[in-house]
């Protein structure tokens, strides 16, 4: 499936009109992949990436006298534009002074060189947000770098662009959409060898016993503290995939955290003439897992994602205990929980940009989780969707966009935010392009 803008967007694994009854089923392992992943519009990517990574673009390209004397927004995304980010979802809204500001702020805490801006989408389908960001990263590398096409697309393919996600039949179709599009770029080289692209499975199921699993290690004593470690992390990684966080049960220093990075050398070494075809692939899911596990200990400066979707009634009891030891205020829905693991992928200061349920906006019962962003985050758009935000009627939970970042605001902190009313798609993104802007304080209930 492609979109208009020939960026791919997430392609359900099932027909668009099939209709899941699992109504009194638990979702388990085996469904989650095929109920969670939804198709993602592509006026939310863009908006979100416009107003994360488009408006730190914008502060570098912008005057002082162009933020002062523009005589609207559309002046302000054609200065900041360059040949391949056109910005047209990027939105500034004009201060008390008359001088404008982007509406999602201007990401003063990242890096200057682009080439230390990390950024991740840990639940990237078939890689819609990645194709995005590398389509605009690439550009603009080239031109503050003096990059050729080439040297850019490898740069942003090494440093700038991760992806993680539960079903490993995406993590392929990602690798591949992100590869063509470094293929096709012009002038980039065609079709060539490319860095190793960041990107991994974090689902992987672990299916042989402890003891099995263990005697991969043949009696290196790291190697199988390492393999122990990844049994523990990874047994449920069929339900938790992007949840699991290992940073939060290592402590910084430790023997093992030093070790990640010699998994895959000390397992190539210990299986070097094996013969067991289990002990082979159980190697090769080993080798899976430490590259996901570099991937989700690792800090990023900037996270988009369409996280998935399960409210607690759906959800299995083990899904159950782990969300709410997770972060109880949000554990009603995966979706939710998901706003916490954000920030732990984030150094200080860093932005996440996601698709999001409506309802923790404004619902009593999300109350808590409100708070909870608004006294340890900065809460920079809230963009609400409207109810007829997605492509099936059954699918109508992606109803609200947001923008935060892992840095505690003033009480005073302006929260900005449109509201697209349309049950049309290309309505809808026409109202978040030019729809009245919204504002807010912390000290105003949102």
């Amino acid at each position: 499936m492609t979109a208009a803008n020939n960026l791919p967007v997430d392609t359900p694994p099932f027909p668009l009109n099939t209709t899941f009854k699992y109504n009194s089923v638990k979702v388990g392992a085996r469904e989650l992949p095929a109920v969670t992943q939804l198709f993602t519009e592509p006026y939310m990517v863009s908006f979100l990436l416009d107003n994360s990574l488009g408006a730190w673009w914008a502060v570098q390209r912008l005057s002082e006298n162009d933020l002062k004397f523009a005589k609207s927004e559309e002046e302000l995304r054609s200065r900041a534009a360059i040949p391949g980010v056109p910005l047209d979802y990027l939105r500034f809204v004009q201060l008390e002074d008359d001088t404008w500001t982007s509406v999602a702020g201007t990401f003063d805490s990242w890096p200057k060189q682009l080439g230390k801006l990390r950024t991740i989408d840990p639940c990237c389908g078939s890689g819609h947000f990645l194709i995005a960001a590398f389509l605009m990263l690439v550009p603009m590398r080239m031109e503050l770098e003096g990059l050729s096409a080439h040297d850019s697309v490898d740069a942003v393919l090494r440093e700038n662009i991760h992806g993680l996600e539960i079903d490993n039949r995406c993590v392929e179709l990602a690798a591949f959409t992100l590869a063509l599009s470094a293929w096709k770029y012009p002038q980039a080289g065609g079709y060539r060898q490319l860095p190793e692209l960041n990107i991994a499975c974090s689902g992987l199921a672990i299916s042989a016993k402890k003891e099995e699993w263990l005697a991969l290690s043949s009696g290196n004593t790291n190697l199988s503290m390492a393999l122990e470690e990844l049994y523990k992390q990874f047994k449920d990684a069929p339900i938790l995939g992007s949840l699991i966080n290992p940073k939060s049960s290592l402590d910084k220093g430790s023997l093992f955290e030093l070790k990640w990075n010699e998994v895959g050398p000390l397992l190539t070494k210990a299986l070097a003439g094996e013969t067991d075809e289990e002990k082979t692939e159980m190697g090769i899911v080993v080798k899976g897992i430490a590259k996901a596990v570099k991937l989700l200990s690792s800090d990023y400066g900037l996270l988009f994602t369409n996280p998935p979707y399960l409210v607690r009634g759906k959800q299995t009891p083990k899904l159950q205990e782990y969300l709410t030891s997770y972060y109880r205020f949000g554990d009603a829905d995966i979706a939710t929980v998901f706003l916490k693991r954000f920030d732990d992928f984030l150094v200080s200061g860093g932005t996440h940009c996601s698709v999001t349920p409506l309802n923790w906006y404004y619902l009593k019962s999300y109350q808590q989780l409100r708070t909870n962003l608004l006294d340890n985050s900065s809460v920079n758009n809230l963009t609400k969707i409207g109810s007829g935000s997605t492509a099936k009627a059954s699918w109508d939970v992606l109803r609200a966009v947001a923008i935060i970042t892992k840095k505690k605001s003033s009480p005073d902190n302006t929260i900005t935010g449109i509201e697209a009313k349309s049950s049309e798609e290309e309505s809808r993104a026409m109202e978040i392009r030019t729809g009245e802007i919204l504002l807010s304080t912390n000290k105003q209930e949102i």
